[in-house]
C-alpha cells in the first residue's frame, strides 16, 4: 500500500511538473512574441520618424546644394564676363538714348500746319483742308522699368504718343513723289498711314489725301520746341499759297498740253 501511495504521489508530482513547464513555456512564448512585437514597433517608429525624416532632409539638403552649386556657377560666369557685360550695358544705354533723342517731347497742331507750309514751299501742292485728331498715348514704359534702366535724369514713366493728321490736297503725280520724299526727310518723327488719290479727268491732277501720324515721347525730360512759323502780314487769307499753286498747276498742265514744257527743256539743254 505504501508503495502504491508513493507511485501515485510521483505521478501527481510528474503531472504538476509537466503542467508547470507547459505554463512556463506558454508565458515564455508570449513574452518572446510581445518583445518581438515591441521591437518591431520600435523599428517601425525609428523608420518612420527617424530614417524617413533623415532621408527627406538629406534629399532636401542635396537639392539645396545642387541649387547653390548652380548659383555659384552662374555667379562665377557673371564674374568672368563682367567686363563684357558692362560694355553691353553701355551699348544698350547708348541705343536707348538714341531712340529717346529721335522722338520730340510733344506733337502739336503747329507741327502739322508747318509741315503743310514746308511741303507747299518746295512742291506744287494745293491743300483743301487739314484735319487733325487729339493726341493719344499708344505705349507706356512703367516707372520701375525706367528706374531699372538707370538712365540719367529719367525716373518716371515714358509715354509714346501719336497725333493723326489728314492732308486733303491736289497735286500731280510727279509732285506727289517729291512730297512723300520730303515727309520722310522731315525732322519730325512721322509715319505715313495712308495715301489715297483719284485723278481729276477734267484738269488732269490728282485729288486725295495723305494720312500722317506724328509721334512724340512724353517724360523724356526734353522741352517742346515749337516750329519756326513765319509771320504772315495781317489779313493774309492764303497762308498755303493755294491761289499761286493753283495757277502754277494750271500753267504746268497748259505746258504739257501745248508741248511748251518740252521745248523749253530742249532749249535749256541746248544752251
Amino acid at each position: 500500500m505504501a508503495k502504491e501511495k508513493k507511485v501515485k504521489e510521483k505521478k501527481v508530482k510528474d503531472k504538476q511538473a509537466k503542467e508547470s513547464k507547459s505554463i512556463k513555456n506558454y508565458f515564455n512564448q508570449k513574452t518572446f512574441l510581445g518583445v518581438t512585437l515591441v521591437g518591431v514597433l520600435i523599428l517601425a517608429m525609428i523608420y518612420v520618424f527617424v530614417y524617413l525624416d533623415f532621408t527627406q532632409k538629406t534629399e532636401e539638403l542635396e537639392k539645396s546644394n545642387m541649387e547653390l552649386a548652380a548659383s555659384v556657377r552662374e555667379l562665377e560666369e557673371y564674374n568672368t564676363n563682367m567686363e563684357a557685360y558692362k560694355l553691353e550695358i553701355e551699348e544698350i544705354k547708348a541705343e536707348i538714348n538714341s531712340i529717346l533723342d529721335a522722338y520730340p517731347s510733344d506733337t502739336r497742331e503747329e507741327d502739322a500746319i508747318m509741315l503743310a507750309v514746308e511741303l507747299g514751299e518746295r512742291n506744287t501742292i494745293d491743300f483743301d483742308a487739314i484735319n487733325m485728331e487729339e493726341k493719344e498715348g499708344v505705349y507706356t514704359v512703367e516707372p520701375y522699368l525706367v528706374t531699372a534702366a538707370a538712365l540719367d535724369g529719367l525716373d518716371e514713366s515714358l509715354v509714346f504718343t501719336q497725333k493723326h493728321a489728314v492732308y486733303v490736297n491736289q497735286t500731280t503725280y510727279k509732285e506727289l513723289k517729291s512730297v512723300i520724299r520730303q515727309i520722310y526727310e522731315s525732322d519730325n518723327r512721322i509715319g505715313i498711314d495712308n495715301i489715297v488719290y483719284t485723278k481729276n479727268e477734267e484738269y488732269g491732277v490728282l485729288e486725295g489725301n495723305i494720312d500722317i501720324y506724328f509721334y512724340g515721347l512724353a517724360g523724356s525730360g526734353k522741352e517742346y520746341k515749337a516750329p519756326d512759323i513765319t509771320q504772315y502780314p495781317a489779313g493774309t487769307d492764303d497762308p498755303f499759297r493755294s491761289e499761286e499753286i493753283a495757277r502754277q498747276m494750271a500753267m504746268d498742265m497748259l505746258n504739257e498740253m501745248t508741248g511748251e514744257g518740252e521745248e523749253d527743256g530742249a532749249e535749256e539743254n541746248a544752251q
